[in-house]
């Protein structure tokens, strides 16, 4: 604890915290006291760093919700990726904030989480189950870090239970199987008559190699367009996937991939081939456009060097998907595909969550169950015949 500094003959300097006021962080104040004695002098500074206390507990209890989003909002901006501080602000203005943020801290119950949770589930433009548990996770973080700095004693949320939650079954994986892969890349080569006079995106020297990347590799659409040519090594056959291309509120940015770590791969002869000849292509592009290239070193880039947005990539595949006529899938499910027909090959599990950049193999399989399920019926035939 603090004591006082003696200045001169019953004279002392205290000093002491004083309360957060107005989202400002938490300042010291010095007192002189002339006329006292050290023990006054000591009583005095222990009176005012009650007091203090009692403020902090007063200003806590009337806190709400609303004010307790912001303060734990402001702290993550420093912390967290631009599209998550995005998603976080979308599910706070959406869910959290109309319905909760009247209420303050100290007063919040298990109740009104479990009535607001009921109204979102009721309105016209009604939220999945995924999307509500997005937002019931949220509120647990938020209350968490409200207990971590003694906002409040205890988090509510977590008394909410799975059964106070809708169910949110995962998605099924649409995937593609090898000739309609085959039929998807090959339609992607040559791009409609109408898309070649209109110069859109699926017209563009790039997209077919980035869609040729994406099916190889199984990378995720912003790793695709991230990658550098100092990333590949044609001759080693090897990509080295380092970077992702997101798209916040705030502009196109570069991130580390999404575990955080870079991962190499091998790339298979024929997507060498298809890279090579596309990196002649935009040598010839540069060359024309001269200074006004913006040369990023960028493999999959505009026809200028700039980056392609992800959404306008996703866009462009979907109306190729369209045009192909094979099953309806998204750009993310080329991914699942190359998985799957990876999966079948009877690659290794752990090979194909390397190449996938997932943080563990647990991820891999859950993901993609139905297709190890398959291989293992496989396994249980195969042992029957050899013990028979």
């Amino acid at each position: 604890m603090a004591k006082p500094k003696r200045l001169g003959d019953k004279k002392y300097m205290i000093v002491y915290d004083v309360p957060v006021r107005n989202g400002k962080a938490r300042q010291q104040k010095r007192e002189t006291l002339s006329g006292v004695t050290k023990q006054e002098a000591e009583a005095i500074l222990a009176k005012r760093i009650e007091n203090t206390k009692k403020e902090e507990h007063t200003a806590d209890s009337a806190m709400t919700l609303s004010e307790l989003f912001d303060k734990f909002m402001t702290a993550k901006r420093k912390r967290l990726e631009a599209t998550t501080i995005d998603r976080y602000e979308s599910l706070i203005a959406t869910y959290l904030r109309p319905e909760l943020g009247a209420i303050k801290l100290a007063s919040l119950r298990k109740v009104h989480l479990i009535e607001a949770y009921e109204k979102w589930q009721v309105r016209q433009r009604r939220p999945g189950g995924r999307t509500i548990r997005h937002a019931h996770g949220l509120l647990r973080a938020t209350l968490n870090w409200a207990v971590s700095l003694d906002y409040v004693g205890y988090n509510v949320a977590t008394k909410i239970t799975a059964q106070d939650l809708p169910k949110a079954p995962k998605p099924e994986n649409t995937v593609l199987n090898e000739s309609q892969l085959r039929e998807l890349l090959a339609e992607a080569k040559r791009p409609s008559k109408r898309a070649s006079k209109r110069g859109t995106l699926s017209s563009q020297p790039w997209f077919y190699p980035a869609v040729a990347f994406a099916a190889y590799t199984g990378a995720r659409r912003g790793e695709v367009l991230a990658v550098k040519w100092s990333d590949l090594d044609l001759d080693g056959a090897t990509a080295t996937i380092r970077e992702s291309l997101s798209e916040p509120k705030s502009g196109l940015a570069f991130k580390t991939p999404k575990n955080g770590k870079a991962r190499t791969i091998v790339i298979a002869t024929d997507l060498i081939g298809i890279l090579r000849t596309h990196k002649a292509k935009q040598a010839e592009e540069r060359l024309l456009l001269g200074e006004a290239y913006q040369d990023l070193n960028l493999v999959f880039a505009l026809p200028d060097g700039s980056p392609v947005a992800p959404w306008n990539f996703g866009a462009a595949f979907k109306h190729l998907v369209t045009r192909t006529k094979v099953a309806p899938i998204t750009l993310h499910d080329l991914r699942d595909t190359h998985a799957s027909l990876l999966a079948k090959a009877g690659v290794p599990i752990e090979v194909i969550s390397h190449r996938l950049g997932h943080s563990c193999i647990g991820i891999t399989v859950d993901r993609y169950l139905t297709v190890y399920q398959e291989r293992d019926a496989a396994a249980a035939a195969a042992f029957e015949r050899i013990v028979a």
